[in-house]
C-alpha cells in the first residue's frame, strides 16, 4: 500500500477560529500542521497548541514557500476585510494557500481559488463558481450556476439558489436564503 505525504500546513492566527481549523485539519488528516503565524505584535507565548508560532515578516525563512502552505484562518471581521488584506500580502510575496475542505462536503462546481474553508455537509452544485479565500459554514447550500465573489463568508445553513451572483467580500448571515437570480453586490 503506497503511503500519502500530508503536506504542511501553516495556519495563520491564534484566535479560536485558529483552533476550529486546526482541529478540523487533524479530525480529517488533511494537512500536517506545523505551527502558526501572527503578527510579531501579537506574539505572547513561543507555542500554541504545543506548536511554534512564527512571526509573519520572518515566515519565508521557517518554511519553504515551494512545498509547504498556508491557511488564514480569520472569519468575517469588518466584512471580510481583515482576512482579504492578510491573503494579499502574502498571495504577493509568492506564498501558496490550502483549501480545506471536508471529506463530508459535495464540491460539483468549480474552486476558482485558494485558501476557502468548505466545512461539513456544504453542498456546491453543478456549474456554481467560487472565488478565493471563501469561507462556507456547515450546511450551506449553493445552487447550481451561482457565482460567488472572492472573500466572501457564509454562515451555517446559509442558502444561495440557483444563479445567484454574491460580489466579492460579502457575508451571509447563518440560515440567510437568497434565491431566484438575485444579484448581491460587493460588500454586502
Amino acid at each position: 500500500m503506497k503511503k500519502i505525504i500530508k503536506k504542511n500546513l501553516v495556519i495563520i492566527g491564534t484566535s479560536t477560529t485558529a483552533i476550529h481549523v486546526y482541529n478540523f485539519v487533524n479530525e480529517y488528516g488533511l494537512y500536517n500542521v506545523t505551527g502558526f503565524a501572527v503578527d510579531r505584535e501579537y506574539i505572547k507565548e513561543r507555542t500554541f497548541l504545543g506548536l511554534p508560532i512564527f512571526a509573519i515578516d520572518e515566515i519565508e525563512e521557517k518554511i519553504d514557500k515551494n512545498k509547504d502552505l498556508l491557511f488564514i484562518a480569520m472569519l468575517w471581521n469588518r466584512l471580510n476585510a481583515d482576512r482579504r488584506k492578510v491573503y494579499e500580502q502574502l498571495k504577493i510575496k509568492g506564498f501558496s494557500f490550502a483549501n480545506i475542505i471536508s471529506p463530508t462536503a459535495k464540491v460539483r462546481g468549480k474552486l476558482e481559488g485558494d485558501n476557502c474553508w468548505i466545512h461539513d455537509y456544504v453542498i456546491i452544485q453543478n456549474d456554481a463558481i467560487i472565488g478565493t479565500n471563501v469561507a462556507m459554514m456547515a450546511f450551506t447550500l449553493i445552487g447550481a450556476h451561482c457565482e460567488i465573489g472572492s472573500h466572501c463568508f457564509f454562515g451555517a445553513k446559509s442558502t444561495v439558489g440557483g444563479g445567484c451572483k454574491i460580489g466579492e467580500q460579502t457575508f451571509v448571515g447563518i440560515n440567510a436564503t437568497i434565491f431566484d437570480d438575485r444579484i448581491v453586490g460587493r460588500k454586502c
